[in-house]
């Protein structure tokens, strides 16, 4: 009686565990999504952008490339409207043109360039984001809320991810004063090999 009450019981357990899960997988968390998956130090993927401006109710698209590189490289290379290079190497954010010449930041892409840290660190799973709230409304959506409102240009971010990968398939970002970016990621590579030459700005090929 005292084995069957045993097996009993670690039946039981085992079925608690199944049904409801660790402490630990109960909470969903972009770090743990990304330990599912094999370690990011590359991304290259095509994207399409919708930018709707709400004072003046118009929408403004923008297509091109995303390169990024771990832990805080980030290359966005458009194609339209017009070419033009976004590079975050760090905190410093620098736009050229299809010559490399220096450019002030184009609407477009305002709002991917004030995100273009904490995107690095999201896409490439290095780190939770910093001053953000995580609260999923399934296994793979999770709207980022921050912390401190008056620090941060967005009231929320919603990432949406495949079931399958590591990457989100789209982002929309809201801002404080209505406006909306969606960012729809597309040809996806994880790992490939990349050239270092890619994250230099101007004034840092001028000074090596």
């Amino acid at each position: 009686m005292r084995a069957i009450g045993i097996l009993i019981l670690g039946l039981t357990t085992l079925v608690a565990t199944v049904t409801y899960g660790s402490a630990e997988s109960s909470a969903p968390s972009l770090a743990a999504r990304a330990a599912r998956f094999p370690a990011l130090r590359t991304a290259t993927a095509d994207f399409a952008q919708e930018r709707d401006v709400s004072l003046v109710d118009e929408v403004l698209h923008a297509q091109g490339t995303l390169t990024l590189a771990a832990p805080t490289s980030f290359r966005l290379d458009l194609t339209a409207p017009e070419a033009m290079a976004l590079i975050a190497a760090g905190p410093a954010i620098t736009v050229v043109d299809a010559e490399g010449k220096s450019l002030p930041l184009p609407p477009e892409v305002v709002g991917l360039a004030a995100f273009a840290r904490t995107l690095t660190d999201l896409l490439l799973g290095a780190r939770a984001p910093e001053g953000f709230t995580e609260d999923w409304r399934d296994p793979n959506t999770v709207v980022l809320t921050p912390q401190q409102e008056a620090a941060s240009p967005f009231t929320e971010i919603t990432l949406r991810f495949p079931a399958s990968g590591p990457l989100p398939e789209e982002i929309v970002m809201r801002e404080r004063g209505g406006d909306r970016t969606t960012i729809r990621l597309h040809g996806i590579a994880l790992n490939p090999p990349l050239d270092p030459a890619r994250f230099r700005t101007p004034s840092a090929a001028e000074g090596s």
